[in-house]
């Protein structure tokens, strides 16, 4: 269950709209080992004024490394046994011009558009197909369909009073195609 009250007191919604979520889950990893392993998720809009509008954060430690994510601040760093700690986040974006100039094209902020308005001026031009971009490049219906599942899991979770939700695959070998939620 979530956390509530600040949404129906500011606007007319709900007593049982949630302001803030949280979801422990537990993960199965399906390859060569069959190992277990466990998550805390929590999404909140509700925050106090601060320099962000929310805090969004993502913490993962496993058993030879971590990642540390605050999107927030365009934050991403990661450690691991083999090449210690790096910061990997390249530019989000440069918001200070140069020589009174925009140069904050090099940013993944911007180029995430770029590549985008590319990629339709390739499928316009008959160059690809919109299936040619669902390596990753793009957020597409094909490279989301499994982030959007887990995130349904969830929220029937928490309308389920926390009972478990599995994710049913296609493949029992390849899990990226989810076919369904199962109570």
């Amino acid at each position: 269950r979530g956390s509530t009250g600040l949404a129906s007191a500011r606007a007319d919604l709900p007593a049982s709209c949630e302001d803030t979520i949280t979801l422990i889950v537990d993960w199965h990893n399906f390859g060569t080992d069959g190992s277990y392993g466990h998550a805390a998720y929590t999404a909140s809009w509700a925050a106090p004024r601060a320099d962000v509008h929310s805090q969004q954060r993502f913490f993962y430690l496993g058993r030879a490394g971590e990642v540390n994510i605050d999107q927030a601040h365009r934050g991403y760093s990661k450690a691991d046994d083999a090449g210690g700690y790096q910061s990997v986040n390249p530019l989000f974006m440069k918001y200070t011009p140069t020589d009174g100039r925009f140069s904050g094209q090099l940013g993944y902020g911007y180029r995430s558009f770029e590549v985008f308005v590319d990629a339709v001026a390739a499928v316009r031009r008959g160059e690809s197909t919109a299936a040619s971009f669902d390596d990753g490049r793009l957020a597409t219906l094909h490279s989301t369909a499994a982030a959007t599942a887990i995130l349904e899991a969830g929220r029937r979770s928490l309308d389920a009073g926390g009972a478990a939700v599995v994710l049913r695959y296609d493949d029992a070998r390849d899990r990226e195609q989810v076919i369904g939620l199962e109570l």
